[in-house]
């Protein structure tokens, strides 16, 4: 008897076409693995590029509006008074000094600070910072009337002989808090202070031993010059001291002194700065009659009224290392005109002229 068998071929992969199959299969998926990864790696290149470039923008920017605006409203006050110490604890170690007026800055609408001192502290901050040092970066302080503030006029005899009390309108205290900085200013000159104290008649004190040293009360005090012991009528106003430093971490900041609420506020501007470096244009000849060259460093009174020109050069790396194990660099410069600066020089028209 025969049985009707259906006989199926059930051979498989031979061990070679299986080898061949799996090389294949590795080459493949290498590739593709391979196409990921320069995919992944030129993203991230990229987008730290990008980032960088962003930061770049960011700070140039913030400077040169800072610059562009730098005096407004300030270019007739030729005498603005403060405690050299608190120019140079805040604003430059190698402030501008007048042999007349030992211990006291004429301060300048512009301040420079040049490859400021590794381990300089930067006063006031928590954790404690200081100024970025490998290598070495600049400071700049720029002052500007805070447009927000409108200015109180204040008639002889408000401010009292000692210069530490001036007396407002009781429906004006709302706008004052103890702590905030003002600027004080006459036909003589102008001078910050401190709020220490608001009383009920209502006054505000600026007493001696404020945060930042700015007060000084008494017969030569910055007030009781500037009001000629309360003879003069004055203005009160807000003027904002900016100031822009670079931390040991890196960090960018923009410290505002003369802001409502407190006495200062810093702003992180952009991460990852290696370097900030200024250079000064000024209307300036020589004895040839030849313009001087740019300055790193604003050393007179005469070179800070013939400012006309910053050069800004800032340098920010990527965060990671993205090429050869290393971070890459880019530097940016730009350059601003102090337009006040150079209105204040501009030839104005005589009569019959």
């Amino acid at each position: 008897m025969l049985n009707n068998r259906n006989i199926v071929n059930q051979a498989g992969f031979s061990v070679i076409e299986m080898i061949v199959a799996v090389t294949l299969l590795a080459i493949v998926a290498g590739a593709v693995f391979g196409l990921m990864r320069d995919s992944m790696k030129v993203a991230s290149t990229t987008y730290e590029m990008t980032d960088a470039q962003e930061a770049l923008r960011t700070a140039q920017e913030y400077i040169n509006r800072d610059l562009l605006n730098a005096g407004d409203a300030l270019t007739s006050i030729n005498n603005i008074l403060v405690p050299q110490a608190f120019v140079t604890n805040y604003l430059t170690v190698s402030p501008v000094d007048n042999p007349s007026t030992p211990g006291v800055t004429n301060l300048s609408i512009l301040t420079s600070d040049n490859d400021t001192p590794a381990g300089t502290t930067v006063r006031n901050t928590n954790p404690v910072a200081t100024v970025h040092s490998n290598p070495l970066t600049d400071r700049i302080t720029i002052l500007q009337i805070d447009p927000t503030f409108t200015p109180i006029a204040l008639a002889a005899g408000a401010i009292n002989a000692n210069g530490d009390q001036v007396t407002i309108a009781a429906a004006d205290v709302s706008r004052f808090s103890v702590g905030e900085l003002y600027f004080i200013s006459s036909s003589v000159g102008a001078t910050f202070g401190t709020i220490t104290n608001i009383t009920a008649t209502p006054q505000l004190v600026f007493a001696n031993g404020d945060a930042y040293g700015l007060n000084v009360s008494g017969n030569g005090g910055r007030i009781n010059t500037v009001s000629a012991a309360g003879t003069l009528a004055t203005s009160l106003m807000r003027v904002k001291i900016i100031h822009y430093y670079v931390t040991s971490g890196g960090l960018l900041m923009r410290r505002v002194l003369g802001v409502r609420g407190g006495g200062f506020s810093d702003s992180l501007i952009a991460e990852h700065v290696i370097s900030l470096q200024f250079r000064y244009f000024l209307s300036l000849r020589d004895g040839g009659g030849n313009v001087v060259q740019p300055v790193e460093q604003l050393t007179d009174s005469t070179q800070q009224l013939a400012l006309n020109q910053v050069e800004v050069t800032l340098s920010v790396e990527t965060p990671h290392a993205i090429q050869n194990g290393t971070r890459q660099q880019l530097t940016m410069t730009t350059a601003t005109s102090v337009r006040n600066m150079q209105f204040k020089g501009a030839l104005q028209p005589t009569a019959g002229g």
